[in-house]
Protein backbone atom coordinates (compact mmCIF):
# COMPACT_ATOMS: atom_id res chain seq x y z
CA UNK A 1 0.00 0.00 0.00
CA UNK A 2 1.30 3.28 -0.98
CA UNK A 3 2.24 5.68 2.00
CA UNK A 4 1.06 9.75 1.85
CA UNK A 5 3.92 11.60 3.28
CA UNK A 6 3.32 15.16 5.35
CA UNK A 7 3.70 17.48 8.18
CA UNK A 8 0.94 18.69 10.78
CA UNK A 9 1.44 21.24 13.56
CA UNK A 10 0.54 20.22 16.79
CA UNK A 11 -1.67 21.31 19.23
CA UNK A 12 1.42 23.13 20.67
CA UNK A 13 2.70 24.38 17.85
CA UNK A 14 -0.90 25.96 16.74
CA UNK A 15 -0.97 27.61 19.92
CA UNK A 16 2.42 29.27 19.59
CA UNK A 17 1.27 30.66 16.23
CA UNK A 18 -1.75 32.00 17.36
CA UNK A 19 0.21 33.68 20.46
CA UNK A 20 3.31 34.96 18.27
CA UNK A 21 0.40 36.47 15.72
CA UNK A 22 -1.31 38.06 18.76
CA UNK A 23 1.51 39.38 20.90
CA UNK A 24 4.34 39.98 18.43
CA UNK A 25 6.37 37.20 19.96
CA UNK A 26 9.06 35.64 18.13
CA UNK A 27 7.99 31.71 17.20
CA UNK A 28 11.54 30.01 17.73
CA UNK A 29 12.41 26.53 16.07
CA UNK A 30 15.86 25.22 17.24
CA UNK A 31 16.34 21.72 16.63
CA UNK A 32 15.19 18.78 13.98
CA UNK A 33 14.61 15.10 15.98
CA UNK A 34 14.41 12.30 13.82
CA UNK A 35 12.76 8.72 14.52
CA UNK A 36 12.07 5.47 13.12
CA UNK A 37 8.63 5.15 14.35
CA UNK A 38 9.07 2.02 16.53
CA UNK A 39 10.15 0.07 13.23
CA UNK A 40 6.57 0.76 11.18
CA UNK A 41 4.87 3.55 9.73
CA UNK A 42 2.08 5.32 11.90
CA UNK A 43 -0.18 8.42 10.96
CA UNK A 44 1.44 11.60 12.99
CA UNK A 45 -1.41 13.23 15.82
CA UNK A 46 -1.22 17.09 16.79
CA UNK A 47 -1.57 15.81 20.29
CA UNK A 48 1.98 14.27 20.17
CA UNK A 49 4.20 16.21 22.33
CA UNK A 50 7.20 13.81 20.95
CA UNK A 51 8.17 11.18 18.11
CA UNK A 52 7.68 7.50 18.71
CA UNK A 53 10.88 6.64 18.78
CA UNK A 54 13.72 9.26 18.33
CA UNK A 55 16.85 7.75 16.74
CA UNK A 56 18.88 11.09 16.14
CA UNK A 57 18.47 15.17 16.80
CA UNK A 58 20.30 18.27 15.31
CA UNK A 59 20.27 21.94 15.19
CA UNK A 60 18.08 23.68 12.31
CA UNK A 61 20.30 24.93 10.24
CA UNK A 62 18.24 27.19 7.55
CA UNK A 63 14.88 28.55 7.01
CA UNK A 64 13.92 29.04 3.82
CA UNK A 65 11.04 29.63 1.35
CA UNK A 66 10.27 27.26 -1.86
CA UNK A 67 7.16 29.22 -3.53
CA UNK A 68 4.49 29.73 -1.33
CA UNK A 69 6.01 27.23 1.36
CA UNK A 70 8.23 27.35 4.34
CA UNK A 71 10.68 25.33 5.39
CA UNK A 72 13.26 24.59 8.13
CA UNK A 73 16.83 22.10 7.04
CA UNK A 74 19.39 20.34 8.68
CA UNK A 75 22.17 17.95 8.17
CA UNK A 76 22.89 14.15 9.53
CA UNK A 77 26.63 14.60 9.61
CA UNK A 78 28.30 12.25 7.74
CA UNK A 79 29.71 9.92 10.45
CA UNK A 80 26.60 9.69 11.89
CA UNK A 81 24.08 6.99 10.88
CA UNK A 82 22.99 3.40 11.32
CA UNK A 83 19.12 3.72 11.48
CA UNK A 84 16.05 4.55 9.38
CA UNK A 85 13.81 7.69 9.20
CA UNK A 86 10.46 7.26 8.92
CA UNK A 87 9.16 10.68 10.97
CA UNK A 88 10.50 13.82 11.81
CA UNK A 89 9.98 16.91 14.04
CA UNK A 90 10.63 19.88 14.13
CA UNK A 91 11.25 21.55 17.98
CA UNK A 92 11.83 25.00 20.09
CA UNK A 93 14.06 26.36 22.16
CA UNK A 94 12.53 25.11 25.23
CA UNK A 95 12.16 21.25 23.65
CA UNK A 96 8.47 21.62 22.50
CA UNK A 97 7.21 19.80 19.95
CA UNK A 98 6.06 21.89 17.08
CA UNK A 99 5.70 20.36 13.92
CA UNK A 100 5.65 16.72 13.33
CA UNK A 101 5.73 14.59 9.79
CA UNK A 102 5.88 11.51 8.37
CA UNK A 103 8.53 11.12 5.94
CA UNK A 104 9.53 8.79 3.15
CA UNK A 105 11.36 5.84 4.45
CA UNK A 106 15.16 6.64 4.40
CA UNK A 107 18.13 4.77 5.02
CA UNK A 108 21.43 6.51 6.77
CA UNK A 109 24.34 4.11 6.62
CA UNK A 110 26.52 2.96 9.05
CA UNK A 111 29.78 4.68 8.09
CA UNK A 112 31.66 1.08 9.09
CA UNK A 113 29.45 -0.12 5.78
CA UNK A 114 32.02 1.97 3.66
CA UNK A 115 29.23 3.85 2.41
CA UNK A 116 29.70 7.84 4.34
CA UNK A 117 27.63 10.27 3.20
CA UNK A 118 25.50 13.68 4.48
CA UNK A 119 21.88 13.77 4.78
CA UNK A 120 19.73 16.56 4.31
CA UNK A 121 16.51 17.11 6.43
CA UNK A 122 13.74 19.31 5.05
CA UNK A 123 10.81 19.74 6.85
CA UNK A 124 7.50 22.12 5.76
CA UNK A 125 6.13 24.42 8.87
CA UNK A 126 2.04 25.19 7.76
CA UNK A 127 1.67 28.70 9.02
CA UNK A 128 -1.33 29.60 9.82
CA UNK A 129 -0.45 33.05 8.91
CA UNK A 130 2.14 34.49 6.17
CA UNK A 131 3.15 36.99 8.33
CA UNK A 132 4.20 34.38 11.12
CA UNK A 133 7.35 33.93 8.76
CA UNK A 134 8.85 37.23 10.02
CA UNK A 135 8.80 36.38 13.59
CA UNK A 136 10.46 33.12 13.21
CA UNK A 137 13.82 32.91 14.48
CA UNK A 138 16.68 30.50 15.35
CA UNK A 139 19.30 31.24 17.97
CA UNK A 140 21.83 29.96 15.53
CA UNK A 141 20.88 31.31 12.23
CA UNK A 142 22.53 34.69 11.78
CA UNK A 143 19.25 36.71 11.13
CA UNK A 144 18.72 40.13 10.09
CA UNK A 145 15.97 43.12 10.53
CA UNK A 146 14.06 43.92 6.95
CA UNK A 147 15.89 47.50 7.49
CA UNK A 148 19.05 46.29 7.61
CA UNK A 149 18.20 44.13 4.54
CA UNK A 150 16.50 46.80 2.41
CA UNK A 151 19.79 48.80 3.32
CA UNK A 152 22.20 46.54 1.89
CA UNK A 153 19.77 45.84 -1.06
CA UNK A 154 20.19 49.90 -2.11
CA UNK A 155 23.91 49.94 -1.27
CA UNK A 156 24.83 46.80 -3.66
CA UNK A 157 22.20 48.33 -6.47
CA UNK A 158 24.17 51.43 -6.07
CA UNK A 159 27.42 50.10 -6.07
CA UNK A 160 27.99 46.98 -7.65
CA UNK A 161 26.73 46.12 -11.47
CA UNK A 162 23.95 43.91 -11.78
CA UNK A 163 24.50 40.32 -13.37
CA UNK A 164 22.43 41.17 -16.20
CA UNK A 165 24.28 43.87 -17.20
CA UNK A 166 27.45 42.66 -17.64
CA UNK A 167 28.63 41.70 -21.27
CA UNK A 168 26.72 44.55 -22.42
CA UNK A 169 28.39 47.55 -23.81
CA UNK A 170 30.18 49.68 -21.31
CA UNK A 171 29.81 46.87 -18.42
CA UNK A 172 32.47 44.31 -16.84
CA UNK A 173 33.41 41.16 -17.96
CA UNK A 174 30.25 38.77 -18.12
CA UNK A 175 30.39 35.48 -15.49
CA UNK A 176 29.21 32.23 -16.30
CA UNK A 177 26.73 29.49 -13.58
CA UNK A 178 29.81 29.24 -11.60
CA UNK A 179 29.95 32.99 -11.25
CA UNK A 180 33.07 33.20 -12.94
CA UNK A 181 34.73 35.21 -15.74
CA UNK A 182 34.80 33.17 -19.05
CA UNK A 183 38.45 32.60 -19.97
CA UNK A 184 37.50 34.08 -23.71
CA UNK A 185 36.96 37.62 -21.94
CA UNK A 186 40.07 37.63 -19.66
CA UNK A 187 42.78 39.60 -21.69
CA UNK A 188 46.40 38.30 -22.61
CA UNK A 189 49.99 39.99 -22.65
CA UNK A 190 51.43 38.31 -25.62
CA UNK A 191 51.66 34.39 -25.47
CA UNK A 192 51.19 34.75 -21.28
CA UNK A 193 48.22 34.15 -19.59
CA UNK A 194 47.28 36.82 -16.83
CA UNK A 195 46.25 34.54 -14.65
CA UNK A 196 48.47 33.59 -11.71
CA UNK A 197 51.23 31.05 -13.07
CA UNK A 198 51.94 27.73 -10.92
CA UNK A 199 48.44 27.99 -9.29
CA UNK A 200 44.56 26.78 -9.48
CA UNK A 201 43.13 29.68 -11.10
CA UNK A 202 38.95 29.34 -10.26
CA UNK A 203 36.83 25.73 -9.13
CA UNK A 204 33.54 25.40 -8.44
CA UNK A 205 32.17 27.26 -5.04
CA UNK A 206 29.68 26.08 -2.79
CA UNK A 207 26.72 27.85 -1.46
CA UNK A 208 28.97 30.49 0.64
CA UNK A 209 31.16 31.42 -1.96
CA UNK A 210 34.18 29.02 -0.73
CA UNK A 211 36.32 26.95 -3.35
CA UNK A 212 34.24 23.29 -3.39
CA UNK A 213 37.34 21.89 -6.00
CA UNK A 214 38.37 18.42 -3.44
CA UNK A 215 36.38 15.47 -1.85
CA UNK A 216 37.44 12.17 -0.45
CA UNK A 217 35.05 9.04 -0.73
CA UNK A 218 36.13 6.02 0.92
CA UNK A 219 34.97 2.46 -0.38
CA UNK A 220 35.44 -1.02 0.51
CA UNK A 221 34.94 -3.95 -1.84
CA UNK A 222 34.38 -7.80 -1.24
CA UNK A 223 35.94 -10.38 -3.27
CA UNK A 224 34.44 -14.01 -4.10
CA UNK A 225 34.92 -16.92 -5.75
CA UNK A 226 32.51 -19.06 -7.81
CA UNK A 227 33.30 -22.70 -9.31
CA UNK A 228 32.81 -21.58 -12.74
CA UNK A 229 33.20 -17.45 -13.30
CA UNK A 230 36.40 -17.63 -10.82
CA UNK A 231 36.88 -14.00 -8.80
CA UNK A 232 34.48 -11.66 -8.67
CA UNK A 233 34.18 -8.33 -6.52
CA UNK A 234 31.17 -6.69 -4.57
CA UNK A 235 30.42 -3.79 -2.64
CA UNK A 236 30.29 -4.76 1.38
CA UNK A 237 26.17 -4.44 1.71
CA UNK A 238 25.89 -6.28 -1.78
CA UNK A 239 23.06 -7.91 -2.09
CA UNK A 240 22.43 -11.90 -3.85
CA UNK A 241 19.42 -11.67 -5.80
CA UNK A 242 18.04 -11.73 -9.50
CA UNK A 243 19.64 -9.23 -12.49
CA UNK A 244 22.50 -7.91 -9.45
CA UNK A 245 26.33 -7.13 -11.18
CA UNK A 246 29.56 -8.59 -9.86
CA UNK A 247 32.35 -7.22 -11.15
CA UNK A 248 35.58 -8.10 -12.03
CA UNK A 249 37.91 -5.66 -10.45
CA UNK A 250 37.72 -3.82 -7.05
CA UNK A 251 37.04 -0.16 -8.81
CA UNK A 252 33.60 -2.05 -9.94
CA UNK A 253 34.04 -0.62 -13.07
CA UNK A 254 34.06 -3.38 -14.98
CA UNK A 255 30.87 -5.81 -14.86
CA UNK A 256 31.75 -9.55 -15.18
CA UNK A 257 28.15 -11.09 -14.46
CA UNK A 258 24.85 -10.64 -14.19
CA UNK A 259 22.69 -13.24 -11.48
CA UNK A 260 19.99 -15.04 -12.62
CA UNK A 261 19.37 -17.42 -9.95
CA UNK A 262 20.89 -17.44 -6.36
CA UNK A 263 19.82 -19.66 -2.84
CA UNK A 264 22.13 -17.61 -0.18
CA UNK A 265 21.50 -20.67 1.98
CA UNK A 266 23.32 -23.24 -0.23
CA UNK A 267 25.60 -21.47 -1.75
CA UNK A 268 24.61 -21.64 -5.37
CA UNK A 269 24.93 -19.14 -8.56
CA UNK A 270 24.00 -18.72 -12.18
CA UNK A 271 25.01 -15.86 -14.16
CA UNK A 272 24.47 -15.24 -17.63
CA UNK A 273 21.70 -13.39 -19.75
CA UNK A 274 17.55 -14.22 -19.74
CA UNK A 275 16.56 -14.06 -23.30
CA UNK A 276 13.07 -14.92 -25.14
CA UNK A 277 12.21 -19.06 -25.42
CA UNK A 278 10.29 -20.17 -28.84
CA UNK A 279 9.75 -23.72 -29.64
CA UNK A 280 9.79 -25.34 -33.08
CA UNK A 281 7.39 -28.03 -34.34
CA UNK A 282 9.81 -30.47 -36.25
CA UNK A 283 11.33 -32.32 -33.23
CA UNK A 284 10.37 -32.82 -29.64
CA UNK A 285 12.96 -31.42 -27.23
CA UNK A 286 14.26 -28.37 -30.10
CA UNK A 287 14.20 -24.79 -28.74
CA UNK A 288 15.54 -21.53 -28.89
CA UNK A 289 16.96 -19.23 -27.62
CA UNK A 290 17.11 -15.42 -28.57
CA UNK A 291 20.34 -15.13 -26.54
CA UNK A 292 22.14 -19.23 -27.04
CA UNK A 293 20.22 -19.68 -29.97
CA UNK A 294 18.80 -23.29 -31.10
CA UNK A 295 19.34 -25.94 -28.21
CA UNK A 296 17.74 -29.13 -27.70
CA UNK A 297 16.94 -31.08 -24.60
CA UNK A 298 16.08 -35.04 -23.95
CA UNK A 299 13.68 -34.63 -21.26
CA UNK A 300 10.95 -32.31 -20.55
CA UNK A 301 12.43 -27.81 -20.20
CA UNK A 302 12.58 -27.70 -16.86
CA UNK A 303 15.19 -25.46 -14.54
CA UNK A 304 18.15 -28.18 -14.04
CA UNK A 305 18.27 -29.86 -17.58
CA UNK A 306 20.89 -29.84 -19.01
CA UNK A 307 20.88 -28.11 -23.14
CA UNK A 308 22.99 -29.56 -26.18
CA UNK A 309 23.62 -27.48 -29.41
CA UNK A 310 22.81 -30.29 -31.56
CA UNK A 311 19.81 -33.10 -31.77
CA UNK A 312 22.77 -35.46 -30.85
CA UNK A 313 23.35 -34.35 -27.54
CA UNK A 314 27.11 -34.49 -28.11
CA UNK A 315 27.56 -30.53 -27.38
CA UNK A 316 26.47 -29.62 -24.23
CA UNK A 317 25.98 -25.83 -23.62
CA UNK A 318 25.02 -25.84 -19.85
CA UNK A 319 21.66 -26.20 -17.78
CA UNK A 320 18.51 -24.34 -17.44
CA UNK A 321 19.40 -22.21 -14.86
CA UNK A 322 16.04 -19.79 -15.12
CA UNK A 323 12.68 -20.61 -16.73
CA UNK A 324 9.98 -18.00 -17.10
CA UNK A 325 6.77 -18.79 -19.53
CA UNK A 326 8.40 -17.60 -22.51
CA UNK A 327 12.12 -16.64 -20.92
CA UNK A 328 14.54 -18.57 -20.98
CA UNK A 329 18.94 -18.58 -19.61
CA UNK A 330 21.00 -21.30 -20.14
CA UNK A 331 24.11 -20.92 -18.36
CA UNK A 332 26.06 -23.55 -15.40
CA UNK A 333 25.26 -23.90 -12.02
CA UNK A 334 27.92 -22.77 -9.55
CA UNK A 335 28.72 -23.01 -6.00
CA UNK A 336 30.50 -19.31 -4.67
CA UNK A 337 32.31 -18.82 -1.51
CA UNK A 338 33.72 -15.42 0.46
CA UNK A 339 37.67 -15.22 0.42
CA UNK A 340 37.39 -12.58 3.45
CA UNK A 341 39.30 -10.20 1.18
CA UNK A 342 38.13 -6.65 1.93
CA UNK A 343 40.05 -3.59 -0.43
CA UNK A 344 39.62 -0.10 0.29
CA UNK A 345 40.07 2.77 -1.66
CA UNK A 346 39.85 6.12 -0.74
CA UNK A 347 39.26 8.10 -3.61
CA UNK A 348 40.34 11.96 -3.51
CA UNK A 349 38.34 13.99 -6.67
CA UNK A 350 39.09 17.15 -7.89
CA UNK A 351 35.22 18.80 -9.61
CA UNK A 352 35.63 19.99 -12.61
CA UNK A 353 35.29 22.79 -14.04
CA UNK A 354 38.38 24.49 -12.90
CA UNK A 355 41.19 26.24 -14.44
CA UNK A 356 44.84 26.27 -13.72
CA UNK A 357 48.16 27.86 -15.21
CA UNK A 358 51.39 25.99 -14.91
CA UNK A 359 54.37 28.09 -14.28
CA UNK A 360 55.32 28.89 -18.27
CA UNK A 361 52.13 30.94 -17.93
CA UNK A 362 50.09 28.28 -19.90
CA UNK A 363 46.39 28.10 -18.91
CA UNK A 364 44.69 24.86 -19.08
CA UNK A 365 40.48 24.27 -18.35
CA UNK A 366 39.45 21.02 -16.91
CA UNK A 367 36.69 20.16 -18.03
CA UNK A 368 36.17 16.50 -16.24
CA UNK A 369 36.57 15.74 -12.90
CA UNK A 370 39.95 13.41 -11.77
CA UNK A 371 39.48 11.10 -9.17
CA UNK A 372 42.98 9.50 -7.37
CA UNK A 373 42.87 6.78 -5.50
CA UNK A 374 45.40 7.38 -2.73
CA UNK A 375 44.71 3.60 -0.20
CA UNK A 376 48.78 2.84 -1.17
CA UNK A 377 50.15 6.12 -0.17
CA UNK A 378 48.78 5.39 3.99
CA UNK A 379 51.37 4.91 6.45
CA UNK A 380 51.60 1.25 7.51
CA UNK A 381 51.71 2.83 11.25
CA UNK A 382 48.06 3.38 13.32
CA UNK A 383 49.75 6.35 14.91
CA UNK A 384 51.31 7.84 12.11
CA UNK A 385 50.32 10.37 9.99
CA UNK A 386 51.95 11.67 6.26
CA UNK A 387 50.68 14.47 4.67
CA UNK A 388 50.39 15.33 1.19
CA UNK A 389 50.85 17.61 -1.78
CA UNK A 390 48.32 17.15 -4.33
CA UNK A 391 49.07 18.28 -8.09
CA UNK A 392 47.48 18.07 -11.68
CA UNK A 393 49.22 17.30 -14.65
CA UNK A 394 48.52 17.00 -17.78
CA UNK A 395 50.25 14.52 -20.16
CA UNK A 396 49.86 14.40 -24.07
CA UNK A 397 46.37 16.10 -23.99
CA UNK A 398 45.69 13.88 -20.28
CA UNK A 399 44.66 15.04 -17.06
CA UNK A 400 45.81 13.35 -13.89
CA UNK A 401 46.30 13.92 -10.10
CA UNK A 402 49.71 13.42 -8.70
CA UNK A 403 49.91 12.62 -5.09
CA UNK A 404 53.75 13.55 -3.56
CA UNK A 405 54.64 14.31 -0.21
CA UNK A 406 57.15 16.85 -0.53
CA UNK A 407 58.45 20.54 -0.11
CA UNK A 408 57.05 22.94 -2.56
CA UNK A 409 60.08 25.68 -2.62
CA UNK A 410 58.82 28.93 -4.19
CA UNK A 411 61.94 31.36 -4.50
CA UNK A 412 64.73 32.88 -7.22
CA UNK A 413 67.57 30.68 -6.18
CA UNK A 414 67.76 27.01 -6.53
CA UNK A 415 66.99 25.41 -2.87
CA UNK A 416 70.09 24.19 -0.65
CA UNK A 417 68.01 21.75 1.66
CA UNK A 418 66.14 19.34 -0.96
CA UNK A 419 64.87 15.71 -1.44
CA UNK A 420 63.15 13.22 -3.94
CA UNK A 421 60.46 15.51 -5.02
CA UNK A 422 60.54 18.40 -4.07
CA UNK A 423 59.23 21.10 -7.07
CA UNK A 424 60.95 24.37 -6.90
CA UNK A 425 59.00 27.32 -8.65
CA UNK A 426 61.74 29.60 -9.97
CA UNK A 427 60.08 32.86 -9.50
CA UNK A 428 62.73 35.36 -11.85
CA UNK A 429 62.31 35.16 -15.60
CA UNK A 430 61.63 33.54 -17.22
CA UNK A 431 59.58 31.80 -14.88
CA UNK A 432 59.65 28.19 -14.41
CA UNK A 433 59.03 24.54 -12.11
CA UNK A 434 61.01 22.24 -11.44
CA UNK A 435 60.71 18.64 -9.95
CA UNK A 436 64.14 17.12 -7.85
CA UNK A 437 64.50 13.81 -9.63
CA UNK A 438 67.06 11.19 -10.80
CA UNK A 439 69.77 13.55 -8.55
CA UNK A 440 68.78 16.50 -11.11
CA UNK A 441 66.22 19.17 -11.02
CA UNK A 442 64.58 18.44 -14.15
CA UNK A 443 61.44 20.92 -15.43
CA UNK A 444 57.68 20.12 -14.98
CA UNK A 445 54.37 20.83 -15.61
CA UNK A 446 52.53 20.17 -12.08
CA UNK A 447 50.84 22.75 -10.56
CA UNK A 448 49.63 22.56 -6.93
CA UNK A 449 45.49 22.50 -6.22
CA UNK A 450 44.95 20.97 -2.80
CA UNK A 451 46.81 19.51 0.53
CA UNK A 452 45.39 16.32 2.38
CA UNK A 453 46.78 14.05 5.23
CA UNK A 454 46.08 10.41 5.51
CA UNK A 455 46.60 8.33 8.97
CA UNK A 456 47.77 4.88 9.43
CA UNK A 457 46.44 1.71 10.50
CA UNK A 458 44.39 -1.14 9.37
CA UNK A 459 42.93 -0.16 5.76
Amino acid sequence: MSEDFYSIVTDYGSQKQLNSIKNGTPFDVQEIALGDSGGSYYNPSPSQTALRKEVWRGIIQKCEWDGNRFYCLTTVPAEVGGFVVREAGIYDCDGNLLVISKFPETTKQDPSSGTVKELTIRIEIQLSNIELAELIINPDIQTATKDELTNLSDKINAEFQAVVEKGQPNGYAPVDNNGLIPIEFIPEIKTKSILTPFCLNSCKLDSKGNPDLLSCETVKVVKYTSSTLGEFYVAPNFVFEKDAVVYADTELTEEKGTIVAVDTNTLSIAFGEIGLLSEFDDITGHYSNSVTGEFYVQDTLALGVECFADSEFSERIGVVTYLNLTKICISENETYSLNGNVTTHIYITAHAPFTYTTADSTTHNVENNLVLDVINLCPESADETKDFNLFVNNDNDEYSLIALSNTIFTQMLEPTNYSVNDIWFRIIEPLASYIFLLNIWQETNLVPIGVFTLEGGEK
